[in-house]
């Protein structure tokens, strides 16, 4: 990766930990005001909003630089977490509350879904751009329906992960 895509990686990283962190703070009040947390949907809808006000009426207009895939596939994973806390309560398993992101240096992640690429050579991210691949990274299926990439920041380095849409075969039954 070049320096720029680095840094737009790194940005996008810190897009998608902020809309987190922003929607479990919006969730855990809004649970202890009412008894209900808003959905997914709802606090997308009020990110919006946000975005648009300027920076000294508490707006992130910052966030207009990135793709606005990874603050919304952020509240979604949140909205799962929620539920699979509340799953698990009932359940009576280890609940595991979400935990607030910390910023860490060398380690983030997002998820884009949108118009994903993949030639033998680079992977077309929506806002990020052609990226090349190393040549060691080349098992894959390259002519597949891509539904969302994941990406990861381990020690440093990023890595792609893609989610292929795959048909369902029929099950056959012998006879």
């Amino acid at each position: 990766l070049s320096n720029t895509q680095r840094l737009a990686f790194a940005k996008t990283a810190g897009c998608a930990r902020w809309a987190w962190n922003w929607g479990l703070r919006q969730k855990i009040d809004s649970y202890k005001l009412t008894g209900k947390s808003p959905s997914a949907i709802d606090l997308h809808r009020e990110l919006v909003v946000i975005k648009k006000l300027p920076i000294e009426e508490g707006g992130v207009p910052w966030m207009y630089e990135k793709s606005k895939c990874a603050p919304q596939e952020a509240l979604r994973d949140l909205d799962t977490a929620y539920k699979n806390f509340f799953r698990r309560v009932k359940s009576g398993e280890k609940p595991g509350f979400p935990r607030f992101k910390a910023k860490r240096l060398g380690e983030g992640h997002f998820r884009l879904t949108g118009t994903i690429r993949v030639s033998s050579t680079h992977l077309q991210l929506p806002n990020l751009g052609r990226i090349r691949i190393a040549p060691g990274d080349r098992a894959y299926v390259a002519n597949g329906d891509f539904t969302s990439v994941s990406v990861v920041q381990e020690h440093g380095e990023w890595f792609a992960s893609l989610r292929v849409k795959t048909l369902e075969q029929p099950a056959v039954s012998a006879e």
